[in-house]
C-alpha cells in the first residue's frame, strides 16, 4: 500500500494494491461501490450471448449431420428460399433484447452522471497530468498517487487534465470517465467495502501511460479524521524524510530522471551527481542553463531546484537533449514535500 509514513526507502517505487478479488465465475473484480446495475447488465448480456451461441451452434450442427448430402447426385430436399414468420421472429426477438440492454444501460448511465447532493457535499478534485495524479480534498489538503475516501459516504470527483487526454478508471467502483484537456468532468460513487483499490488512466497518454497509477484507500471515519495523506515526516527524522522524498520522486519524477545506475531514462537530467558531499555539507554541482535565451552557469542549490520544480521553463538545462524536452511544473507541492525531495536528491550525492 502506498503510504506517506513509510519507514525505509523503497527501491522500486510505490507498491501496488493486491490483485482484486474476482467472483465465482472468474469475472470482474468484486464490486466495492454503488453501481450494481453494471454487473447485472454484464451478466445479462453474458447469459444472452451464451444462450444464443448454444442454440445457433446446435441448429448448425444438427443441420450439417441430418441434412448432409448422402450421394453425389442427391437432389435438394426443398427449394424454399425463405420463411417469413421465422425471419420476423429472429428479427423482432433480438431487437427486443437489444432495446432492453439499451434501456438498462441508459438508465445506469444517467445514474452515474447524476451526482446526488450527499456526494456534492463531499467533493474532491482529481488532477491528471503526464504521468501522475494529484488529489485535492474538500478541506484543501492534497495527496499524490493515492486518495483516501470514507466508507459508505458518497464522494464526487471533479476531474481535470493539464496536458493530454486521460481517464479516471476505478474498476472495483465501476466508474470510468474520460478527462479532456480544457474541460471539467465529474464522477461519483459510494465506497461500500474497506480496502485498497486500483485507479488507472484508461486512455493512452504518452510513453509512461502504463505507470500512471494511483490507489483509492477506503477507510473508516476515525482514520479519515487523522488525515493520513497529510502526514509528512518532521525535520527531526531525516531518514524518514529521505524515504518520503524517494517515494515522491518515484511517483512524480522517475519516468524522466535517472536516480540509479540501473535506470535507463534520459528525458531529463540525471539526479546522480547533482550534489557532492564535503564533510557534513552538500555542495551543488555547476550547470549551464538557458535563461531568457542566454547561457548562464549556475549552482544546483536548493533555490535552483525549487525554482526548477515550480517553474521549469525559467532555467532550461543547456545540455542536449535536455534543452529540447519540456518538463511539467509541479507548483502544487508544499514546502515540506519539496524539502523531502531535496533531501532525497542529496542522499544520492557523491561522497
Amino acid at each position: 500500500m502506498i503510504n506517506y509514513l513509510i519507514q525505509e526507502p523503497q527501491n522500486e517505487g510505490p507498491q501496488r494494491a493486491p490483485a482484486p478479488e474476482i467472483d465465482a465465475w472468474g469475472q470482474l473484480p468484486v464490486q466495492a461501490g454503488t453501481f450494481e446495475h453494471v454487473d447485472n447488465l454484464f451478466y445479462f448480456t453474458y447469459a444472452v450471448c451464451i444462450f444464443f451461441f448454444v442454440i445457433i451452434t446446435g441448429v448448425l450442427l444438427y443441420s450439417v449431420v441430418a441434412h448432409r448430402r448422402k450421394t453425389w447426385d442427391q437432389k435438394p430436399l426443398s427449394n424454399v428460399t425463405h420463411n417469413t414468420p421465422l425471419e420476423v421472429v429472429w428479427t423482432v426477438v433480438p431487437l427486443i433484447i437489444v432495446m432492453i440492454m439499451f434501456a438498462w444501460g441508459f438508465k445506469g448511465s444517467l445514474d452515474m452522471l447524476t451526482v446526488p447532493h450527499e456526494a456534492q457535499r463531499n467533493t474532491y478534485k482529481a488532477s491528471a497530468k503526464q504521468w501522475n495524479w494529484t488529489f485535492t480534498y474538500p478541506n484543501g489538503t492534497q495527496s499524490i498517487a493515492e486518495v483516501y475516501v470514507e466508507i459508505d459516504k458518497p464522494v464526487q470527483f471533479i476531474l481535470e487534465s493539464s496536458d493530454v487526454l486521460h481517464a479516471f478508471y476505478v474498476p472495483s467502483m465501476r466508474v470510468k470517465r474520460d478527462i479532456v484537456p480544457g474541460r471539467f468532468a465529474s464522477t461519483w460513487f459510494t465506497p461500500t467495502k474497506l480496502g485498497d483499490y486500483h485507479l488507472f488512466c484508461a486512455e493512452y497518454c504518452g510513453n509512461d501511460h502504463s505507470r500512471m497509477y494511483a490507489q483509492v484507500h477506503v477507510v473508516d471515519a476515525e482514520t479519515m479524521e487523522k488525515e493520513p495523506w497529510n502526514q509528512v515526516p518532521p525535520a527531526e527524522k531525516p531518514l524518514e524524510r529521505i524515504a518520503y522524498g524517494e517515494q515522491l520522486a518515484r511517483q512524480l519524477c522517475a519516468s524522466c530522471h535517472k536516480m540509479r545506475d540501473t535506470d535507463v531514462v534520459n528525458i531529463g537530467p540525471s539526479w546522480l551527481g547533482m550534489f557532492t558531499k564535503d564533510g557534513d555539507e552538500y555542495v551543488g554541482r555547476q550547470r549551464e542553463v538557458l535563461e531568457d535565451g542566454e547561457t548562464k552557469t549556475i549552482t544546483t542549490n536548493d533555490a535552483y531546484i525549487i525554482e526548477s520544480i515550480k517553474n521549469p521553463t525559467k532555467k532550461i538545462v543547456a545540455e542536449s537533449p535536455y534543452n529540447k524536452n519540456a518538463m511539467s511544473k509541479f507548483d502544487n507541492l508544499s514546502d515540506d514535500r519539496l524539502a523531502c525531495l531535496i533531501a532525497y536528491m542529496k542522499s544520492l550525492a557523491d561522497n
